[in-house]
């Protein structure tokens, strides 16, 4: 079992495993931005995912939660638990002690403000390998049904979210759930998300699971939700063409001339 050390540094809670020494330096390099940016692999609103070098630490993957660490909702719930990149961090750790494989866990820290998280960020070893595909599905099908067996689920189990290395499959951008009520349903909707993106793996499904009504019932409301994401999404960018503009500004412009005639008329009416 690795032996994990928490301790308060610069105003961080930190979680780590390696020497306290070692962990305040990497803390260090990361608040001083004594970082060398390898690749930049995600910047987005919702996450910053970079491959880095440290002063102590070569190769490292530094990811920040910048949609969880803002969200109000979110932070409330920190109040009662640990911020995101604490909860990914044992969730690295988690994983390794089923005897799955996955990238090494180096160190998480998050930052508290009235008691909430208000900033964190979460270091792990860049793992090497290719995103899973298709002649890879029955390698991930097995092993995601492996931890479904156990009671647990991955969170975005997207084929891409599978890296493959010397035959093996390794986890990357999960978050261990153990759900403790609906726990088959919850593991058939995951591995119907799953079959969105690599839909080979419902040929290594025992026939009476694919057969069951039960996951049936779970493909079709994955399908629904996606769907209704798409839509979402579709009109969000819709929303946001010049052409959109327009005809938003010609129905205002028209119910303010209607409403001013209604207004104009009944005083002349008066």
């Amino acid at each position: 079992m690795t032996m994990l050390t928490q301790f308060s540094y610069r105003d961080y809670r930190v979680k780590t495993a390696l020497p306290v020494p070692e962990a305040t330096s990497l803390v260090d390099d990361y608040l001083d931005r004594n970082l060398e940016l390898v690749d930049a692999l995600k910047d987005n609103p919702h996450n910053y995912v970079a491959r880095v070098n440290t002063t102590s630490m070569p190769d490292l993957v530094l990811k920040e939660p910048r949609k969880r660490n803002r969200r109000r909702w979110e932070r409330m719930m920190t109040r009662f638990r640990d911020g995101e990149a604490l909860r990914v961090f044992d969730s690295h750790i988690k994983l390794e002690e089923l005897e799955f494989h996955c990238p090494k866990a180096v160190l998480a820290a998050e930052l508290r403000e009235k008691g909430v998280v208000t900033d964190s960020f979460f270091l792990y070893q860049y793992q090497q390998g290719k995103p899973a595909m298709d002649e890879d599905a029955e390698r991930v099908a097995h092993e995601l049904q492996r931890l479904h067996s156990l009671g647990y689920t991955r969170g975005d189990p997207k084929a891409q979210n599978f890296l493959v290395h010397e035959g093996k499959v390794h986890f990357i951008d999960f978050k261990l759930s153990k759900p403790t009520v609906f726990k088959k349903h919850s593991t058939r909707m995951e591995y119907a998300h799953f079959l969105h993106t690599m839909p080979e793996g419902i040929h290594y499904l025992p026939e009476s699971e694919k057969n069951a009504a039960g996951f049936k019932f779970a493909v079709w409301l994955r399908r629904s939700v996606s769907d209704l994401k798409r839509k979402k999404r579709e009109w969000r960018e819709y929303r946001q063409q010049p052409a959109y503009a327009r005809k938003k500004r010609a129905v205002l412009i028209v119910l303010g001339a209607v409403v001013a005639y209604e207004m104009i008329f009944s005083a002349g009416s008066a």
